[in-house]
């Protein structure tokens, strides 16, 4: 899988970008030029989701009401174009956003997936200590870009957890009987229990494919059945809200051992996020048969001599982006062979 061309019109703090891509970029510039928003960019463009914006408005340059992002991507001869425009409503009345597949509008359920990438950045560090959402969330994107099930039984999942528990409210305040809940609660087991399965072989797979032996990724798995469903039926009618299932997962980084979120320092959860990040590249190769695109944004910035080098080697294997500061921080080795792409307030010089 290849990123051939990159389009951007008012995204973050690009007025204008139409660039050709190589195998290996590295993009160099002082903090804040606009690196992080050009690897933000292809994130959205191959999941729709910014990894870093909370609102999809924030991706609009300032003072402007629409952007668009545009690119060719390139795997087994074939050339698909991916497109998102926003444009902010009248009167501010929201944000209108469009997706389309060689022209033709899609469904963004139906759009995820053209374009797969593996994407690292220092504000990774929060998947180590923060929320189990944002850790679920990541799990989520990453799985949802190559699995097309996975995808479709997650958003089902979560319209009949929206379902019942609408149900359950009802219930709490005397408004409807627990018979209502069969419905919703078969489909809450019909589609949790895919998810949940596929979550278990990715973390089962990513503890065997990583290289580290003593990183491990501890699955916590909140176990969903039709028994437990009947078990905390009591409790989740006087919380009106499902208590059980994969909207409740979360996992854990350790090594050696230990809870990194606990024992770990900044440096060793960095290294474990991106061992994360590495194993994932591997999952998806392996699951996909085709390589990502991987994006690196300041990697270097914290890591050890050894540790650079154990990144160069194992980032070889598919087109990948890189961002520093400055030439000082990149091995002497990668520097060979690369496009440099030069960034400075949103303009780029090679």
């Amino acid at each position: 899988m290849f990123l051939k061309n990159l389009k951007l019109v008012n995204f973050r703090n690009f007025s204008k970008l139409d660039l050709d891509l190589e195998k290996t970029s590295l993009l160099i510039g002082e903090n804040a030029q606009g690196k992080s928003n050009f690897l933000e960019a292809i994130y959205f463009l191959a999941t729709t989701k910014s990894p870093r914006a909370e609102k999809d408005v924030q991706l609009i340059k300032d003072g402007e009401t629409s952007c668009f992002v545009e690119g060719e991507v390139e795997e087994g001869g074939d050339i698909t174009k991916l497109e998102i425009g926003m444009q902010i409503r009248e009167q501010g009345n929201g944000l209108e956003k469009r997706v389309k597949v060689n022209g033709v509008p899609r469904r963004s359920v139906d759009y995820i997936g053209n374009l797969v990438v593996v994407h690292f950045s220092p504000e990774d560090i929060n998947l180590v200590t923060g929320s189990p959402s944002l850790r679920r969330w990541h799990v989520d994107l990453c799985l949802a870009q190559i699995d097309k099930l996975y995808k479709n039984s997650l958003t089902k999942y979560h319209e009949a957890i929206v379902s019942r528990n609408r149900i359950l409210k009802k219930i709490k305040e005397g408004l409807a009987k627990t018979d209502q809940l069969i419905f919703w609660s078969q489909q809450v087991l019909d589609f949790g229990i895919v998810v949940s399965e596929k979550r278990r072989h990715f973390f089962e797979t990513i503890n065997e494919l990583k290289d580290d032996t003593q990183f491990k990724f501890n699955y916590q798995e909140s176990v969903l059945t039709a028994e437990r469903l009947q078990e905390y039926l009591g409790r989740e009618i006087m919380a009106a809200s499902t208590l059980i299932g994969p909207h409740r997962d979360d996992f854990s980084f350790y090594f050696k051992g230990k809870n990194m979120a606990h024992f770990g320092s900044r440096g060793e959860q960095r290294t474990a996020v991106l061992d994360l990040k590495l194993a994932e590249l591997q999952f998806i190769k392996q699951y996909k048969n085709t390589s990502p695109l991987l994006l690196l944004d300041d990697v270097f910035s914290e890591l050890d001599t050894a540790h650079r080098e154990y990144i160069i080697s194992a980032v070889s294997g598919q087109q990948t982006i890189i961002s520093a500061v400055e030439n000082e921080q990149i091995p002497a080795s990668f520097m060979k062979n690369l496009q440099r792409i030069n960034v400075k307030k949103g303009t780029i010089s090679f």
